[in-house]
């Protein structure tokens, strides 16, 4: 019979616990034992049935049966360690793919066992085919895990999104170092090239020629992991260059084993090895979702595509200006698939890691060179000359006797403040870049007041230095010439440039996504080609403020010129940040910028008026015409007409509040749309497809033009972007062209009710 105990209160209790697991052991599948007391109701409030975790380790008497079969003392033969060394390349491959450990490597037996046999790496062993080849292997994965794992930790990327936090790489991996593990895997090379040549079984012999190519692969992958880890790096540049030639190597030795013809019967089942329930054994770890295991064509696609994009960080740390910096970041947010979670992460740890950008350059230093590039380096030749030699240049120089008569470091110390915030959102910039789609977009609308309120610090620090070192009051007519004759807002014109082009990233990350309805497109492209037109026409008159210059910066451009001619005959590796940018090289920037943005707001403003049109010709549907098909002409266009304006005003306002609530540029209001609209609405759908097909000619104008006169160079990144632009452009003008061909075609009211033909017509735009 049940005992009493008593609780410290001095209570007693009738303990029943023995009794209760006496009666569930007795409770078959599916029974319940319970008071009438207890309803359905209270069940579900105390229990959440819907949480994964309860049933995603639940065994059925087949996994029971399954799990039963795994024993680690099976003697393993060539091509059974061959079929879990491919399975284990797939839970890899299926973990770089932002899945859980629990989902994919954990589940193998082998690789979560609490003791590793003491035979291991030892040519004597008996079991030589688990000892000697297996287990070292997985060794080796172990510390590729581990590097990766370790750059997840920096935390450069979202949970949940990217990176599954809840399991931990296992422990004994720390045990080996990478030249013990290198070595134990040049013992298994040895007994695998033995097996190849001397197998009695010529299926053993093609079992230990693969498992010698996923061998050799997992050998030079670890290196590479290990050169371009960020601390290595860090400790020794010329590391680049050797992970650099690891996966040149990698890349040819994987596609070699590739072109090889295997069979798929080769590799033989082991029974149990892996536990696809494994995470009963970790509750607080398991995964939110079920995640299936890639399949064999997958997971190499996977793992090429794995070493082309980190291929990516030596032409990043070649990089030699901010603005091939800019284009790279671009360029490898858009890339399609998007690279995997370690790629990203890894490429802003080197970006920016304690400090650091670039793994040698200061933040400072890099916002200047950065705004340099833009804004001219007028102000900064100023202000070096300010912190060199105060006394002697307040001597020849009038204009900054007032200046540094108060204060001579008050200059230093206001733009210094300036940069450090200038810094901070320019590095968060660079590494939004690095996040996954979705999370970019979300970052860069999130961002923009910050960059609107870092531009008006920028426009009151501008007329500060202007009046205090360019004002009229403090220069004599010597200077006249030296001095721009208005205000140039050096540092707002490249806080603005930075916000457009952060406007533009989230509209184009936006229609990347496929975010937006069909009947959506119009206000997007045509509100894009309004940021476009803002951001060109601010470039141009930036173009016009430097051009316009006649030798202002000559007191100070020969001291400056002369420091950078000594630190570049020194060979500082440095030495692009810290290099003057001269009034032509600024000339050259602002004029490749100026080609691409004139080329996507003609791009722009094609796609706005053909996606006007195709919406005048109903072959892309509101939600209140696709409920209406195969209604009537006539019923269409008057539930069109029907619509309230306030839904179309609300929509509108939901799409573009982040944008309307900026100073600048000065948002296009509903009305103001509508007007637009309406202007267009005096032209026919032919004749907004034809001037769609002109724009479009200029927008091909423009890059051919820029691309022959800025000298576009494949380093800097200009060229692919150029190129890439140029080819959707062109395809554009070809599907435009077929859909110009079906002028009789779009004019009947049969297309107006169909479907199947505009679907038919939406998949060639």
């Amino acid at each position: 019979s049940p005992q009493m105990v008593r609780d410290s209160q001095g209570n007693e209790w009738l303990d029943i616990t023995e009794l209760m697991t006496l009666g569930a052991g007795e409770l078959g599948d599916g029974e319940l034992l319970k008071t009438e007391s207890m309803t359905l109701y209270t069940a579900l409030t105390s229990v959440e049935v819907m949480e994964p975790r309860l049933d995603m380790g639940m065994l059925t008497e087949e996994d029971k049966i399954e799990i039963a079969k795994w024993d680690l003392d099976r003697v393993l033969t060539l091509r059974e360690v061959l079929w879990i060394i491919e399975r284990l390349f797939y839970c890899e491959m299926t973990w770089h793919s932002s899945a859980s450990l629990l989902q994919t490597l954990y589940m193998c037996n082998y690789f979560t066992v609490r003791a590793v046999p003491d035979s291991v790496g030892c040519k004597s062993a008996e079991n030589r085919s688990r000892d000697v080849v297996l287990f070292p292997m997985i060794f080796a994965l172990g510390a590729c895990c581990l590097q990766v794992w370790n750059e997840y930790l920096k935390e450069n990327l979202y949970a949940e999104e990217d990176v599954h936090f809840g399991s931990q790489p296992v422990e004994f991996f720390n045990q080996f170092s990478h030249v013990q593990v290198l070595g134990m895997l040049d013992t298994a090379r040895l007994h695998l090239t033995e097996a190849k040549r001397g197998a009695d079984d010529p299926r053993d012999q093609a079992a230990a020629a693969v498992l010698l190519d996923y061998l050799e692969m997992r050998v030079i992958w670890l290196k590479a992991l290990a050169y371009l880890s960020v601390d290595y790096l860090i400790e020794n540049p010329g590391a680049l260059d050797q992970g650099t030639w690891c996966l040149r190597e990698l890349k040819a030795k994987h596609s070699e084993f590739l072109g090889k013809s295997v069979d798929p019967e080769l590799p033989v089942v082991v029974a149990g090895c892996f536990d696809p329930k494994c995470m009963r054994k970790y509750p607080s770890m398991a995964p939110v979702k079920p995640r299936p295991l890639l399949t064999r064509e997958q997971s190499h696609q996977a793992f090429d595509a794995l070493i082309d994009d980190l291929s990516l960080i030596h032409p990043l740390l070649q990089a030699d200006s901010v603005e091939a910096l800019i284009n790279f970041f671009t360029e490898f947010a858009s890339r399609q698939p998007m690279p995997l979670p370690f790629v990203r992460s890894l490429i802003a740890s080197i970006f920016l890691t304690n400090g650091i950008v670039l793994l040698r350059y200061s933040p400072l230093v890099f916002i200047k060179r950065a705004i340099s590039e833009i804004s001219g380096s007028y102000v900064w030749d100023v202000l070096d000359s300010i912190e060199r030699e105060p006394t002697q240049l307040a001597a020849r120089s009038k204009r900054f006797a007032q200046m540094l008569g108060h204060d001579s470091m008050a200059a230093l110390t206001r733009v210094e403040t300036f940069c450090q915030e200038a810094a901070r959102n320019l590095m968060d910039w660079f590494r939004i870049m690095c996040q996954n789609a979705p999370r970019q977009r979300r970052i860069c609308l999130k961002y923009l007041s910050s960059w609107d309120v870092l531009q008006g610090d920028a426009e009151e620090l501008d007329s500060w230095f202007y009046m205090a070192s360019c004002g009229p009051e403090s220069r004599s007519p010597e200077e006249e010439a030296m001095s721009p004759a208005f205000n140039p807002f050096w540092f707002s014109s490249w806080a603005y440039h930075m916000k457009l082009m952060t406007m533009v990233c989230a509209l184009q990350t936006g229609v990347r996504l496929e975010l937006y309805l069909d009947y959506e497109l119009p206000l997007i492209y045509g509100y894009s080609a309004q940021i476009l037109q803002s951001h060109f026409d601010h470039l141009r008159r930036m173009e016009t403020m430097i051009g316009r210059k006649t030798g202002q910066n000559s007191l100070f451009a020969k001291q400056r010129q002369s420091l950078d001619s000594k630190q570049e005959a020194v060979g500082s590796q440095s030495s692009w940040v810290r290099r003057r940018v001269s009034d032509a090289g600024c000339l050259l920037h602002i004029g490749r910028w100026m080609a691409f943005v004139e080329a996507q707001c003609h791009l722009a403003t094609a796609l706005w008026l053909v996606s006007h049109a195709c919406d005048r010709l109903r072959i892309t549907r509101a939600p209140w015409a696709r409920r209406l098909q195969g209604s009537s002409r006539e019923v269409l266009e008057t539930c069109r007409q029907q619509e309230a304006m306030e839904s179309q005003a609300v929509r509108y306002a939901l799409r573009f509040r982040t944008f309307s609530r900026l100073n600048s540029p000065t948002p296009l209001t509903f009305s103001g749309w509508l007007t637009t609209v309406g202007q267009l609405d005096e032209s026919s759908a032919a004749e907004l497809l034809a001037h769609a097909s002109k724009t479009l000619g200029k927008a091909r104008a423009v890059l051919d033009e820029g691309g022959g006169k800025l000298g576009l160079a494949v380093d800097d990144g200009w060229h692919t972007k150029h190129q890439e632009l140029r080819y959707v452009v062109v395809a554009n003008s070809v599907a435009l062209a077929k859909l110009q061909a079906t002028a009789a075609v779009m004019q009947s009211p049969a297309l107006l009710v169909s479907g199947s033909q505009a679907l038919a017509y939406r998949q060639i735009l």
